[in-house]
């Protein structure tokens, strides 16, 4: 596996088991968990998370990629994303960041770093992403790589005890053009 991705601001590394706190900053902030599945977190839910991830990244074969995202200059771990297996060839992306690095295409640079490991290290055929309606931020940088918006799936998700509504995105391979420059070490 050609991990960690780098591209020209970030590292995308596997996590660590030191990592807790950069990891606990954004998964306790309520405002970052706004759009989640998760959170806000405990420290016992970050801790859970983060031996989840270890033992995701240990799993032969592995299926789901969990990946903290590291900003090359300064060595912060600013944020979490990922390609979760969700069949043969077909995972689901996702990303989030704590809210002091919003606002300066991150999440785009971090999607296509992405885009292009599904679809070329992992050989995916499919990269889909679900997204709060309310989260038009998510949207766009989906929009900015060429996924469509395949549908609006009604109370399709349990969260914090309330069923909420999804977005589904979707990107075929044939589709790509990830124009993000990705190396790894």
């Amino acid at each position: 596996m050609p991990l960690p991705l780098l591209t020209p601001r970030l590292e995308l590394r596997d996590f660590r088991p030191d990592d807790f706190a950069g990891v606990h900053a954004y998964a306790s902030d309520p405002l970052v968990t706004l759009y989640t599945s998760f959170g806000p977190n405990t420290e016992e839910q970050t801790r859970a998370f983060l031996d989840m991830a270890l033992r995701d990244a240990a799993a032969e074969p592995r299926q789901n990629h969990s990946l903290a995202i590291v900003d090359r200059a300064s060595g912060a771990l600013f944020g979490g994303c990922g390609l979760l297996g969700r069949g043969e060839l077909v995972h689901e992306v996702g990303y989030v960041l704590n809210r002091d690095w919003w606002g300066r295409g991150f999440a785009t640079e971090i999607v296509g770093a992405l885009i292009a490991f599904g679809f070329g290290d992992l050989s995916a055929h499919r990269i889909y992403a679900r997204v709060a309606p309310e989260n038009e931020a998510s949207s766009r940088v989906l929009a900015k790589h060429g996924f469509r918006l395949e549908g609006h799936l009604r109370k399709e998700c349990l969260v914090r005890g309330e069923w909420q509504d999804s977005l589904l995105y979707a990107l075929l391979e044939e589709e790509s053009s990830a124009s993000v420059s990705v190396s790894s070490r």
